[in-house]
């Protein structure tokens, strides 16, 4: 493809830039694999087309007509050059001196940045003390059930499993080893190994498929005892751990997520959601915003009365509130932005599966005492900036189809209707050279 300009639209019939991919091939053959989508770069082609329709590097921009167009380019570098010219958020962009990233432009969507402040901020900036930490429990046997279930990772949990396997099988040998002993035999060599070899026939290994197709020496009475005890709590041990399965299978995936920042100016505050995968659909949504001003939490009525949805699917959604209301806490003239700590979102909801679907977002003013104190910058000092509170307004996300480079209208033979930009999910124009609220 050439390089140096846009393609023009005689140039897209005959040429097809080449579009770097996002993620690792490994990662690409199983999303292909399970059928899940692996596609890249904007539509040139009606997407009705299915696989077969062409993708592109690209930008949008919105005429003066307001119509969103697609301008097809030869490398994505030309399409960040393009975006940056009209954006503000741009990389090496002006840097507040007190570390608070006000300005610093994001690079995608961030989908884990949430997660990352709830662990690594939310759930630490607080620790108890006194005269001893236990006494914040209600049983030690419900504590060690949440870490086994909801806070010990996946690959710490499997190698806990196969430490215990291993230490369950020596201990079982060791018992069968000093029964052997009492009832007089020698200990060598022979005898530690044939125990132990003799241990892993309790964890659902045939004795026969150690033995082989031998002769050997029955077992005694005690020794037939340790084994049934072994066989028992190792089967007491796999009922535990197919319990952990369950209860960790059980717990509600992430089917939403929010953008990274939310935005505000003089009339409201926005917080935009997308659903994950397009084969989900939400019902009964509910959804609720709460502002903290000077350490005191305040509700923040969403446009028009909202409180619940009916369903969600995949087109994305925007929650607002109204600034201009009279109910508003921050409809104050006299406001101190420093007071003006943070914005909350969360949302509850169920499946088309039938399960929970729980969601939750926190924003922070860049100008709050909060967000210039060293603990909170030195959390996000070696990762993207920390959800902020933005002013601005979001760009859009939301198109009709129309040819690259053209506004022209086009009528696709088949659905989809709209198309959205995921590229703008987390996109906010400043309207302002402080961006900041």
């Amino acid at each position: 493809a050439r390089r140096g300009r846009p393609l023009a639209p005689f140039d897209t019939m005959h040429e097809t830039a080449t579009v770097p991919s996002s993620i690792r091939w490994t990662e690409r053959w199983i999303r292909r694999a399970w059928g899940l989508p692996t596609g890249e770069g904007f539509y040139c082609d009606h997407p009705s087309k299915g696989s077969g329709a062409r993708r592109s590097p690209a930008y949008q921009m919105v005429n003066e007509q307001g119509n969103t167009m697609t301008m097809e380019t030869a490398t994505w570098e030309e399409a960040n050059d393009a975006l940056c010219k009209i954006r503000k958020y741009a990389p090496g962009g002006p840097q507040a001196k007190d570390g608070t990233r006000e300005h610093e432009r994001r690079v995608n969507c961030e989908f884990g940045l949430h997660e990352f402040m709830r662990t690594n901020y939310l759930l630490k900036s607080v620790v108890p003390e006194g005269r001893s930490d236990a006494l914040l429990s209600v049983s030690l046997g419900e504590d060690i059930w949440h870490i086994l279930t909801v806070q010990m990772s996946l690959p710490r949990l499997l190698l806990l499993e196969v430490l215990v396997e291993f230490a369950f099988i020596f201990a079982g040998s060791a018992a069968l080893i000093a029964v052997a002993v009492a009832e007089g035999q020698l200990v060598a060599p022979g005898l530690l190994g044939s125990k132990l070899m003799l241990s892993f026939t309790t964890v659902r290994i045939s004795s026969d498929a150690i033995f082989g197709w031998q002769e050997r020496i029955p077992s005694t009475t005690p020794e037939i005892a340790v084994l049934a005890l072994i066989g028992w709590f190792h089967w007491l041990l796999l009922s535990v751990a197919g319990s952990i399965i369950v209860a960790r299978a059980l717990r509600p995936l992430q089917q939403v997520g929010f953008a990274p920042d939310c935005a505000m100016n003089e009339t409201e505050i926005s917080v935009r959601m997308v659903n994950l995968r397009r084969t989900v659909m939400l019902y009964d949504v509910k959804v609720a915003l709460v502002c903290t001003i000077s350490g005191m939490r305040y509700n923040l009525p969403l446009t028009n009365g909202m409180t619940t949805y009916d369903s969600i699917y995949t087109y994305p959604m925007t929650f607002k509130h109204d600034l201009t209301a009279p109910d508003s806490p921050l409809n104050k003239k006299n406001l101190d932005l420093a007071k003006f700590q943070s914005i909350g979102v969360s949302l509850t909801a169920t499946d088309n599966a039938g399960n929970p679907v729980v969601a939750h977002a926190m924003y922070w003013n860049p100008k709050a005492w909060t967000v210039r104190r060293r603990e909170f910058q030195n959390t996000f000092a070696d990762c993207s900036p920390y959800p902020r509170i933005l002013r601005g307004k979001w760009a859009d996300q939301v198109r009709m189809y129309r040819a690259p480079n053209s506004a022209s209208e086009f009528a696709g033979s088949n659905i989809p209707d709209f198309l959205f930009n995921m590229d703008n999910f987390h996109v906010i124009h400043a309207t302002e050279t402080d961006s900041a609220v």
